[in-house]
């Protein structure tokens, strides 16, 4: 990452900033980072569902040099969510530190404050819409960050560099809570227009996030660490650290859900299958390339649910709140140590 930022035309301060000629500070950084070549190859990999879902947030995959790829996609991730957040504002208090701070984290450097003003587009649908997309983008972004951080925690486990690889693991973790929280970030009334993308006949049937194959792939970790990786070998403290930052990303898409009509209304899949849609394309989590070898170059769909089952059809779809939960739930699993579960 610092690599990069020092091959730029301009500072990387000077783009993030709240001076009044950052904007096209912003614009010519973009302009170069998006049109830099660091190699790599586009990938276009099974399943489909997963391809359709990248096409609907505008992802590209590519092999290559993963360390570059992956730099440049969080340059490139950072100067969208900045302009997004100049031009549109935000329904969310707070200052985005740990939105617009990853790259700070990365390079040691300080964070550069930014002053959050409130939400106020020249155009409210549009704004949402693209709210939403660089939201989610933003997200596949640290979730790849945050897979290799795990990856990180499992081969420090029972070492002296076990303290700081967790460190780093449960500061994306709120990290990429924070981004999701923030493609959630506009008015409620406004989330039916963008719910409409998504399903038939803008996608396919079933289509949802479990189809994110960066969540994919963050599972698999996970898994990894559980089965015969170091999660027994950690610390209890360190156990319960990543254990709590998880619990904290599956948190803020129980909240996305809930602050869209989700404790009461199904889940975008549930809706689909309850009038007939189609069945889900994927019911459970396929394999995922390994993250060194691919990346995400922006320009977590915010619902996972969990198929419903023949008793949900009798009693009607669970809510989304609820599909959120039980998600929450079996992923959490993940993370409890054996001798925890023998107990």
């Amino acid at each position: 990452m610092t690599a990069l930022l020092e091959r730029a035309p301009m500072t990387y301060e000077a783009a993030m900033s709240d001076d009044t000629s950052a904007a096209k500070a912003r614009r010519r950084l973009l302009d170069w980072a998006t049109g830099h070549s660091v190699g790599g190859q586009v990938v276009l990999e099974p399943p489909t569902g997963s391809r359709i879902h990248d096409r609907h947030f505008a992802v590209e995959r590519v092999q290559g040099d993963s360390a570059a790829l992956l730099a440049t996609a969080v340059l490139v991730s950072d100067l969208l969510v900045r302009m997004d957040l100049a031009a549109a504002g935000t329904t969310l208090g707070g200052e985005p530190e740990e939105l617009l701070g990853v790259t700070a984290f990365l390079t040691g450097g300080l964070s550069l404050p930014v002053k959050s003003r409130e939400w106020a587009p020249s155009d409210a649908s549009a704004a949402a819409h693209l709210r939403w997309l660089i939201g989610h983008q933003r997200f596949f972004v640290v979730l790849q960050l945050l897979s290799s951080a795990l990856s990180g925690v499992d081969q420090a486990a029972g070492t002296a560099q076990e303290e700081e690889a967790v460190r780093e693991f449960t500061w994306l973790c709120r990290s990429a809570s924070t981004c999701m929280r923030y493609a959630a970030d506009f008015p409620p009334h406004r989330y039916g227009e963008v719910r409409d993308t998504m399903v038939p006949p803008a996608v396919n049937a079933g289509f949802s996030g479990l189809q994110t194959r960066d969540h994919q792939h963050l599972v698999s970790v996970m898994r990894a660490l559980k089965n015969g990786g170091g999660l027994d070998r950690l610390a209890l403290r360190s156990a319960e650290a990543v254990h709590a930052g998880v619990s904290q990303l599956y948190d803020a898409h129980v909240w996305v859900c809930d602050r869209f009509g989700g404790s009461t209304e199904p889940s975008l899949l549930m809706a689909q299958s309850r009038h007939g849609v189609g069945r889900p394309a994927v019911g459970q989590d396929p394999s995922a390339p390994d993250s060194r070898t691919r990346t995400a170059v922006p320009p977590m769909q915010a619902e996972a649910p969990i198929p419903h089952t023949q008793a949900a059809d009798v009693a009607g779809p669970e809510s989304g709140v609820v599909a959120a939960r039980k998600l929450a739930d079996q992923r959490l699993r993940q993370l409890v140590p054996d001798q925890e579960c023998a107990r």
